[in-house]
């Protein structure tokens, strides 16, 4: 009982604090009320036709069309943008895009012949994809790899660093430390799968346990439970990355949804409330994530983080036990960054061409536009439709 006092006590309080900031995500530009529907049909249709190579059935690193053979993880975030358009548009273009990428990218795969790699939180991001395309789609293919990649992935527990799932095979080896990258995605698949298959286990443990032995081990060893700030490094916040704060709200969410203890939710509201308030430009309130940069056409990895928030920040949004208050601001923190996204971030002459940082106009040639960005601002203007048809903007 003293443990949920004190729990129901701090998100009192955090509540209270977020009266405060209610007029903190004004933006400092005034901006048109976009219609995002439209918005999500130009932007999702041009990044298929620019991005997906409709030969090799893979996602092109460059916006002129180079790939990069040995780059496995974002393209699973490419085809969860793809099964976000299907599961708006029910357009057998995008259900097309979704069958012929199975055989594609496990052709790419350079470390097997199938879908596993040396790195977990890849095939962690692949195991969340398939789960969803097999979900949207109906084909087995996906759901029999998305059972292997979690197989896969519980192989990475190891004792060393305190428990949690190793980034790289070799990681105990080398004595390197765990993070939230692949235990974040680790936990959803987790959850997600002991509410899809709930007899379902995996070296001795039922899905439900697996998951929160990971959250478990996130909350413990990679936040800071007073602030809700998620971290890579203590010393270090240039490592607060947005993708660890998304998959912990993702994770949080799921064990809520199964369990029903509050206190997962109350994790998911705090993180949120120190991520939208610390990791930001706080010129316009957008965004931002150490070492966003062009990367001469290919992108750094960064660039494609701050899409992977937004599709767990949207699902928070949409919880229908989150208070209305922060609902209300959570809402208008997503629509100031997608406005400033859409409105600067987005060259539009080009056949959508999105910048890393969401406040600035891409330049330069052609090579520019790279694949990690064009993910994430695409991920992030069909959260938005999303969020407009269901009906969450009339709300404000």
């Amino acid at each position: 009982m003293k443990k949920l006092f004190l729990e129901t006590l701090c998100v009192a309080l955090l509540l209270i604090a977020c009266d405060s900031y209610e007029d903190e995500y004004i933006p400092v530009n005034k901006f048109p009320t976009f219609a995002w529907q439209p918005a999500a049909d130009s932007s999702t249709s041009a990044f298929v036709s620019r991005y997906f190579n409709s030969t090799y059935h893979v996602f092109n690193n460059t916006y002129d069309g180079q790939i990069t053979w040995n780059d496995y993880w974002p393209e699973a975030h490419g085809l969860d943008v793809l099964v976000d358009a299907y599961a708006r548009t029910s357009d057998d273009v995008y259900k097309q895009a979704i069958y012929d990428f199975y055989e594609g990218v496990r052709e790419k795969n350079w470390y097997s012949d199938n879908w596993k790699n040396e790195y977990y939180d890849d095939m962690g991001w692949h195991g969340l994809a398939h789960l969803r395309a097999f979900e949207a789609t109906g084909d087995v293919r996906y759901e029999e790899s998305a059972r292997n990649l979690w197989h896969w992935i519980t192989e990475g527990w190891t004792e060393f660093d305190g428990g949690g799932i190793k980034w790289r095979d070799t990681d105990d080896e080398e004595g390197n430390s765990k993070g939230i990258p692949a235990n974040g995605p680790a936990a959803i698949i987790a959850a997600r799968r002991y509410q899809k298959y709930p007899d379902e286990v995996v070296d001795g443990l039922n899905n439900l346990q697996w998951a929160q032995r990971i959250y478990d081990w996130m909350k413990y060893n990679r936040t800071v439970l007073a602030t809700g700030r998620v971290y890579e490094r203590f010393n270090d916040t240039n490592g607060d990355y947005s993708y660890d704060v998304g998959t912990f709200i993702g994770a949080a969410l799921e064990l809520y949804n199964i369990t029903k203890e509050r206190v997962y939710l109350n994790d998911a509201i705090k993180v949120a409330n120190y991520h939208i308030g610390a990791n930001i430009n706080t010129n316009n309130r957008v965004m931002t994530d150490f070492g966003e940069q062009s990367g001469n056409g290919g992108g750094h990895d960064v660039n494609l983080f701050k899409g992977i928030f937004v599709r767990y920040f949207t699902l928070l949004i949409q919880h229908p036990d989150l208070p209305e208050t922060a609902q209300n601001r959570y809402i208008s923190f997503l629509k100031n960054n997608a406005n400033y996204l859409w409105a600067y971030g987005t060259d539009k002459s080009a056949g959508i061409k999105f910048s890393y940082s969401w406040w600035e106009t891409p330049t330069g040639d052609t090579k520019w536009g790279d694949l990690r960005s064009a993910i994430s601002g695409a991920t992030t203007i069909e959260a938005m439709a999303r969020l407009e048809k269901e009906g969450y903007f009339t709300k404000e």
